[in-house]
């Protein structure tokens, strides 16, 4: 029999649930959209559309394989907060914007850069606003409050029924973490939540079998066991600690472009920038930036998105002068106070490709400006999204001579590294990866232009 898990990979904008066997191939997928639903009282996840999907799901994978294992992982900045009955309140988008009395409120209430490494984030991006938000505009309903559930961990208590924390998704700049102390954050114990979050269990640790009435939706054996599950950024850097890498920095690439560089010190992360403290599935901290590189590229390219840029395109950008200065989301990422200032310098792009390119340049830029953050003079593994756009790859090997870089195959690297969780303890060595390097090019100007772009950031 084959041994199959099935990974609930539950991205901001998609939900995937992937069948996946021991040698790490992909044997069947189920998608769909996930959209958040506007208020009142705030933005909030679809939790009834996820969960009817989920069951169906399940089931027509489980009538094409024999699953063996459930194992969830999930986006971060969010939570659940459950009481007896389920939910006592909806889940919050991180999209969603608190109050302003909230907002200067929890400015007291915030633990130091240097305690959680983590800066606080527009709207609810840091977690512990969200929850913040939460108990103080609701208090009624936030006294029914049992449990608060990270993302991931939420969707294996709907699962098996077992309530269960993990250190990688509350370590992921949710300001609830204290990472070197290895601990919750003074947060989590001036606002007395300690006792909301459930015992602590390992990524890979079974919480127990799909409960009853999730056996009878989709006909899963009743014995399917359900793992605790991990934060997704987690579970594709976990793939790279599996086969064996240390020193290396990943650039784990969709909607966030979050980079992992373990060489750098915390002490050295600089909150103004947006680097922060990941943590890792032993729950050591890794120093990371970020910055919302795939929305900011659909934001330039717009409905160009699907075109064919080559590095002829992006010369000819250069030669014109063209470039967009950041940001166009609310945070800065790298370029610090630019936040909802993106513009366009130069003549305006005329043709698909040519949106195309200058919005893989200013990816690349803003990348590459990241990772000189968290230190990087290591190898550069390029995962996820970006990985499959060669002109990305391409701009990231120019603009690092110095370094190798090298370029991930594999584009469901989330899921791939979370199904490494069903029998994590008994790994018999390090996997393949199948990693190739990017040659690096020669493009006339783009040294000069880099150098301008980062001029004219301040």
């Amino acid at each position: 029999m084959t041994d199959t898990v099935a990974v609930l990979d539950l991205g901001k904008t998609n939900l995937k649930l992937l069948a996946i066997d021991a040698e790490g191939r992909i044997l069947d997928a189920e998608t769909a959209e996930n959209r958040p639903v506007a208020g009142p009282p705030y933005l909030h996840v679809d939790a009834d559309h996820v969960w009817h999907w989920l069951l169906a799901a399940l089931g027509r994978l489980a009538a094409r394989h024999p699953i063996r294992a459930i194992v969830p992982c999930a986006y971060g900045s969010t939570a659940a907060l459950v009481g007896e009955d389920g939910l006592v309140q909806l889940i919050m988008d991180y999209e969603a914007d608190p109050p302003d009395a909230i907002k200067a409120a929890y400015t007291e209430a915030a633990p130091s850069f240097g305690e959680v490494f983590a800066p606080t984030n527009p709207a609810g991006l840091t977690l512990g606003r969200q929850i913040f938000w939460q108990a103080s505009a609701f208090p009624g309903t936030f006294a029914r409050t049992r449990h608060i559930l990270p993302n991931a961990q939420y969707w294996a208590w709907r699962l098996s029924g077992v309530a269960a924390t993990e250190v990688t998704s509350l370590g992921a700049q949710t300001h609830l973490w204290a990472p070197l102390a290895n601990d919750y954050s003074s947060l989590v114990d001036s606002q007395g939540w300690r006792r909301l979050f459930p015992p602590m269990r390992k990524a890979w640790d079974v919480l127990g079998p799909v409960a009853a009435e999730v056996a009878a939706a989709t006909g899963l054996p009743a014995v399917t066991p359900v793992l605790c599950g991990i934060h997704d950024s987690s579970a594709n850097y976990l793939r790279y600690l599996a086969a064996g890498m240390s020193d290396f920095t990943l650039m784990s690439t969709g909607t966030w472009v979050i980079s992992f560089n373990a060489a750098q010190p915390l002490d050295a992360l600089d909150p103004t920038r947006d680097t922060v403290s990941n943590t890792d599935v032993h729950g050591n901290p890794v120093a990371c930036s970020r910055f919302m590189g795939g929305r900011e590229f659909a934001l330039l390219a717009g409905d160009a998105a699907d075109a064919t840029a080559t590095l002829d395109d992006v010369a000819a950008l250069i030669g014109a002068g063209t470039m967009a200065l950041p940001s166009f989301t609310d945070s800065g990422g790298p370029a610090p106070g630019t936040g909802g200032k993106g513009r366009i310098i130069g003549p305006e792009p005329q043709t698909p490709a040519a949106r195309v390119a200058l919005a893989t340049l200013y990816t690349a830029l803003m990348a590459s400006l990241a990772i000189d953050h968290i230190g990087s003079k290591n190898t550069v593994v390029i995962d996820g999204g970006f990985a499959g756009n060669a002109l990305f790859c391409k701009l990231i090997a120019a603009l690092r001579p110095c370094q190798e870089v090298m370029v991930s195959p594999d584009r469901d690297g989330t899921a791939l590294g979370a199904a490494l969780l069903w029998k994590w303890a008994v790994q018999a060595g390090p996997i393949p990866l199948g990693l190739r390097t990017v040659p690096t090019p020669d493009i006339r100007g783009l040294e000069a232009c880099a150098e301008s772009w980062r001029r004219a950031l301040g």
